[in-house]
């Protein structure tokens, strides 16, 4: 059997934040990493709120998870909450079996979030770029 799962993407518009996309393009390379910062910083408090509410049976699931850097440019960047694939139960916790409720609780990270995250993302992107929202 197999199984896929799509993942969310989570896209953060900054609103009436002009002044701090003309400062990331002139910075080039230097957005990537402010723009990496931004989505880690985000990412964290997806990744806090997954392990706290991670079910805990023998603590392999919890203890695998993890944020995931992935591709940088001027204009994005990706990062990915992941737990250890090598843990074959980790996709039946969090979206069932037969006979097994899901459990959401790295999809749950994400939506019950949003708003922080999206703000962590603004304040970490604004005071990179010497800028207060």
């Amino acid at each position: 059997m197999s199984f896929r799962v799509k993942q969310k993407k989570l896209r953060v518009k900054i609103i009436g934040a002009e002044e701090i996309v003309k400062r990331l393009k002139s910075m080039e390379s230097a957005a990537e990493t402010i723009l990496m910062t931004a989505a880690k910083a985000g990412g964290k408090i997806a990744l806090d709120n997954a392990k706290q509410n991670c079910p805990v049976r023998t603590g392999a699931l919890k203890n695998s998870l993890k944020l995931e850097e992935g591709k940088a440019t001027p204009k994005r960047a990706d990062i990915k909450i992941e737990y250890d694939k090598s843990i074959k139960y980790g996709t039946f916790v969090e979206l069932g079996a037969k006979g097994k409720a899901a459990n959401p609780f790295m999809r749950n990270a994400v939506d019950k979030n949003l708003d922080k995250i999206n703000k962590k993302i603004t304040e970490t992107i604004s005071d990179s770029v010497g800028k207060k929202m």
